[in-house]
């Protein structure tokens, strides 16, 4: 059986071998669409001036758009914003507020300007400062769309920025001139594999004594020893023991748990005191840890610190609870020297007491 469904000549049924006709149609669509895209963004003003929470609950004219026309946040971002900048709209208290380029929305209503066009249009437009007369406004945005009506996008870029310059020579500085001073930054997180990830931004002062302190530290292994290690590497252990250095300082600060209370409890203070001076008494103060290249072969075996109040709980659970075949934990795992001592003395009052 044949077929009665003939392909219609490509296309939309135009004849062959006529450029010109092409060209003329592909014309007259593009200005059809770009009117009817200019119409929509007044239906998007329109909609921002009523309320577009109390018409369809969304937050911005800009979300509603994203799931209405099912585009990009940044699509939408940008036209949400054309519409608004071309067009004006009511505000709750019946004023109105202006179009940023009102000439520019008339003439994107005729399907003559091009998105990007328009955009350079509405740039330049918004950078001119409030200084400028109404009348440098309307004849300097005639110039803008009548170039974006033949020209590129570039083209509209080069010539505002000229009209920049003459109208508004000084340019418009928003910035403060005593700007307040950008203070020193540091992120930590702790990633899936139980490593630390760390980034900062430090002031000058800060920098350099860190660096200071890096330097010595990160040096190649001396006598002539093979190091393997990347300078990145060496930093890293550098750094570790920057850490050891100032964990076993005597002013390390105690963290406090939420449920805690600010002021620290007098017996629990004198606890601390004496495990702390016993300890410091019994054994020598490391000095920091060794990096295996140093020339000695014992490496962070000086003393055994108590470092459960320096580790988040989580990790700190994670390396305390038990595994499958490991060894039965004493009675003293997972407790600290403070409960430890007061344990002791609590024992030893009870035998003096007996």
């Amino acid at each position: 059986m044949t077929s009665k469904n003939t392909p219609k000549t490509f296309p939309l049924n135009l004849p062959e071998g006529d450029p010109e006709l092409l060209l003329h149609e592909l014309q007259t669509r593009l200005r059809e669409g770009r009117r009817l895209f200019a119409e929509v963004g007044q239906i998007l003003a329109e909609i921002e001036a009523r309320g577009v929470r109390d018409l369809y609950g969304y937050n911005s004219i800009a979300v509603f758009y994203e799931h209405v026309a099912r585009v990009s946040r940044a699509e939408a971002k940008k036209v949400a914003g054309r519409a608004l900048a071309l067009n004006s709209r009511r505000t709750r208290d019946g004023t109105t507020t202006p179009p940023v380029a009102p000439m520019t929305g008339a003439a994107a209503a005729t399907g003559v300007l091009a998105e990007a066009g328009i955009d350079r249009i509405v740039t330049v437009m918004s950078k001119l400062p409030e200084h400028v007369a109404a009348s440098a406004r309307l004849d300097a945005e005639k110039v803008l769309v009548d170039l974006a009506s033949v020209a590129r996008p570039r083209d509209v870029t080069i010539a505002g920025t000229d009209l920049l310059a003459r109208l508004d020579p000084d340019g418009n500085d928003t910035h403060d001139p005593t700007p307040r001073a950008p203070r020193s930054e540091f992120w930590l997180r702790q990633k899936r594999t139980g490593r630390w990830d760390l980034r900062g931004n430090l002031d000058p002062e800060t920098g350099a004594r860190l660096n200071a302190l890096l330097v010595p530290l990160a040096q190649p292994a001396p006598n002539g020893k093979a190091d393997d290690r990347t300078p990145a590497e060496r930093r890293g252990d550098a750094f570790a023991e920057i850490v050891d250095l100032a964990e076993s300082g005597p002013a390390v600060p105690m963290p406090r748990q939420a449920s805690e209370p600010a002021t620290e409890q007098p017996e629990l203070a004198e606890s601390v005191g004496k495990s702390t001076d016993s300890s410091r008494t019994a054994q020598p103060q490391e000095q920091g840890r060794q990096s295996p290249y140093s020339g000695s072969d014992s490496v962070r075996s000086g003393k055994a610190r108590d470092v459960a109040h320096i580790r988040p709980p989580r990790w700190w659970f994670r390396l305390s609870r038990s595994r499958p075949g490991a060894e039965t934990p004493s009675p003293t795992h997972g407790r600290s020297v403070v409960q430890i001592s007061d344990e002791n003395a609590t024992h030893s009052q009870g035998r003096k007491t007996a």
